[in-house]
């Protein structure tokens, strides 16, 4: 681990571990092509999955990207890692901007400098979110909606086979259990995803909420 990963780790703050445990209902539901003839069922399958979290994981491939992306010279990391020293202090804000900043002209920083340095590391972040979406759609549409549309043909065989006489009442039953097991792995799968998806908002939303209030508070205190 480099010691800019580990200044990123300490300046940026991991917040709410165990907040956001409160479940949130997901609806996950396709329609294939046998979904078109007359009385094919519907696959719909609800799933509970926990509201995302801050997620360790998440947050250091976002702080990676911004170390991998870091700006030569005196930016906004580390005027970030000025202020966080100076915050152990318990001085005001204002105070704790303005002595950070005084600190941060003798090397050549200005607040549109740091403002600057700062968007372009939500930039960086912002990227990292447009490609994870991709990943996770990915994912989706590996791990469900190819086994939804498989969900969604057993059903279709169990309506058929359902309508015939007694004799086939035996494949019925084991076409029935499979179709259990198919429901079992697409919630589990979608439980996985989702969860994961709501981890990685949190993270990203956690650190773009500290850049900009960091932002902010540069404008503030330091225009």
């Amino acid at each position: 681990m480099s010691q800019l990963f580990k200044n990123l780790k300490s300046i940026f703050v991991v917040e709410g571990a165990d907040a956001g445990k409160k479940k949130a209902r997901k609806e996950v539901s396709k329609e294939g092509p046998i979904s078109k003839e007359k009385g094919a069922p519907k696959v719909e399958i609800d799933v509970d999955v926990p509201e995302g979290t801050v997620n360790q994981k998440f947050t250091n491939i976002l702080l990676k990207a911004i170390e991998a992306n870091n700006q030569e010279g005196f930016d906004y990391l580390e005027f970030k890692r000025a202020l966080k020293n100076l915050f152990k202090m318990n001085m005001p804000e204002e105070t704790t901007f303005k002595s950070a900043y005084a600190s941060a002209q003798t090397m050549g920083a200005t607040p549109d400098g740091l403002v600057q340095s700062a968007e372009k590391y939500l930039h960086v972040l912002e990227n990292e979110e447009k490609k994870f979406k991709s990943a996770l759609a990915n994912q989706r549409s590996k791990q469900i909606d190819g086994r939804m549309e498989e969900m969604q043909q057993m059903q279709e065989g169990i309506r058929q086979k359902q309508a015939r006489i007694k004799e086939l009442e035996s494949e019925i039953a084991t076409a029935q259990e499979k179709l259990k097991e198919a429901e079992e792995t697409i919630k589990k799968a979608a439980t996985k995803v989702e969860s994961t998806g709501k981890d990685f908002q949190a993270s990203y939303g956690n650190l773009i909420r500290q850049i900009q209030g960091d932002i902010s508070n540069i404008k503030k205190h330091l225009s």
